[in-house]
């Protein structure tokens, strides 16, 4: 397939919200972001020329905040579908789909851009035409496109053999090389985990001993960023600039001083191809599988 991201659309940053709603990431504060910071930010990225939103109805309250937390700031805002319980049946299942979508667009108005199904398990099981079709017909005529959040490229191409996929979000960063392989042609592709939730950030004793069995790659990691003469952030943004395909690359911060330094080092990145790092042992960069201290 032909890569997605066309000539003269360069990736660009957008500003993921589930600190505002959870305590989230092995290294991070442990600590929910305050409403008065996260105004800070969203005003801060802004003017970092930041004009995409991630959120998720699972993401704590944040949905149902955001467009008060964003004022008359006209971001585009890309959310996700609630996951479907283990074992519901088909009308509950439409149910849940139908109202997922309902508040989505109720709480985020104008600024809803794409809605994701937030487990592609549900797509990819028994009522996934179901699901497809109550999401279609709800996104009908209101302008927001409809995609997936996916754990890799193999998964993204199931969806995709079975559904008209607009926009998917899926992990890749210096470590996680998966995205080298593959080409999507005609889907909006939003990369994640850029920094594979700070490890690659952290001091390489801390990073790992959170998650032991990342130790050694993180350990070739920093290694790298010596040898290169770079820091850990500058390097990690260049490696995912080097992604191909991608359309926005999501960030996640605590602090206007951590957005203000990710937007400095996301311009002065260059592209960091780094085959060597590459892995796709999910121990390392499959946080579902992270067994933390």
């Amino acid at each position: 397939m032909t890569a997605t991201a066309a000539i003269g659309a360069p990736i660009e940053l957008a500003l993921g919200t589930v600190q505002f709603g959870l305590a989230y990431g092995v290294v991070g504060s442990g600590q929910r972001v305050t409403d008065d910071e996260a105004r800070a930010i969203l005003q801060a990225a802004a003017a970092q020329g930041v004009r995409v939103l991630d959120t998720a109805a699972a993401y704590g309250d944040i949905e149902q905040r955001l467009a008060g937390l964003c004022g008359t700031t006209p971001y585009s805002v890309v959310s996700k579908i609630a996951p479907l319980p283990a074992g519901c049946d088909a009308q509950t299942a439409a149910r849940l789909v139908r109202e997922s979508v309902e508040r989505s667009c109720e709480r985020l108005g104008p600024r809803l851009h794409a809605l994701l199904f937030h487990s592609a398990d549900d797509l990819l099981g028994p009522l996934g035409d179901l699901a497809w079709a109550q999401a279609s017909a709800c996104c009908l005529g209101l302008g927001v496109r409809l995609g997936v959040s996916v754990y890799g490229p193999q998964q993204l191409h199931a969806v995709l053999a079975r559904y008209p996929v607009a926009l998917a979000q899926l992990p890749g960063n210096a470590l996680d090389q998966r995205l080298m392989a593959h080409r999507f042609d005609g889907v909006e592709l939003h990369l994640r985990s850029a920094f594979l939730q700070g490890l690659l950030l952290a001091d390489a004793a801390v990073a790992g001993a959170r998650v032991p069995a990342a130790a050694p790659a993180l350990k070739r990691w920093q290694v790298a960023c010596t040898r290169l003469g770079l820091g850990a952030l500058e390097a990690a943004l260049g490696a995912v600039k080097a992604l191909p395909g991608v359309r926005c690359c999501v960030v996640g911060v605590e602090s206007v001083a951590q957005l203000e330094d990710i937007a400095a080092a996301w311009r002065l990145a260059q592209p960091l191809y780094l085959p060597e790092l590459a892995t796709d042992d999910a121990a390392v960069i499959d946080p579902r599988t992270w067994r933390t201290p």
